[in-house]
């Protein structure tokens, strides 16, 4: 699945985002209603309303485009840094709060460039999650035993970004210069229709201009 979901990120370019923010939101939202709500009251309390949850915030990643990244980059934003300060053993609460305010305002003001920069670093870290989880366990005949290291997951998913980055910024101007030439060929189109709707205006005001030419020329004639 993992592997899949990097496939869609990439395959779908600027697109991508949904998916991403569709996983992500929805592994969100059922981690922090499962672990939050993880020995109040029935057993089954935490778990039922955990999956609810993920259903939730799956859908709201899938069709909510803007507020979709918006509330991938504050959670994001918040869990790091309430993170952070929890592990300084400080109130935590309050800073996550502000810090995804500022990440929902920074992914409204700059959901194009999220669009483009977020998908092929979360298809890195998929890649990478899938590798390590398909072809690293000894009991699954380790193909790639060196992903049971930490560092050779950060790592190869490091070496994944840059090219995925790349891709994805080449996309992003290929698809600009070609809708700049779009632009200029319906500029150009544009241009020939209005020129051949006035052309019958020009055509009688030559023909007029024409005559009175001829008018001026016979007038001489006619006085001698």
């Amino acid at each position: 699945m993992l592997l899949a979901l990097a496939a869609a990120a990439i395959a779908l370019g600027p697109r991508g985002h949904r998916p991403v923010n569709a996983a992500m939101l929805g592994a969100g939202a059922f981690a922090a209603t499962f672990f939050g709500l993880r020995g109040v009251g029935h057993p089954w309390l935490a778990g039922s309303l955990a999956v609810i949850a993920a259903m939730l915030g799956t859908l709201f990643g899938a069709i909510a485009e803007a507020w979709g990244t918006a509330a991938l980059v504050a959670a994001l934003f918040g869990t790091a840094s309430g993170a952070a300060v929890a592990a300084l053993k400080h109130a935590w609460v309050p800073v996550a709060a502000v810090a995804g305010s500022i990440g929902l305002f920074v992914g409204i003001t700059r959901q194009r460039k999220l669009e483009v920069m977020l998908p092929p670093v979360f298809a890195a870290a998929f890649a990478a999650l899938g590798a390590a989880i398909g072809w690293g366990p000894h009991w699954r005949g380790a193909a790639l035993y060196q992903l049971n290291d930490v560092a050779w997951v950060l790592g190869l998913m490091a070496v994944l970004v840059i090219p995925l980055e790349a891709l994805a910024v080449y996309r992003e101007r290929l698809t600009k210069a070609r809708l700049a030439g779009r632009t200029r060929e319906m500029d150009d189109d544009e241009l020939k229709e209005k020129i051949a709707a006035r052309q019958e205006e020009h055509e009688r005001a030559a023909q007029q201009a024409q005559e009175k030419s001829a008018a001026a020329l016979d007038e001489p004639d006619q006085g001698s």
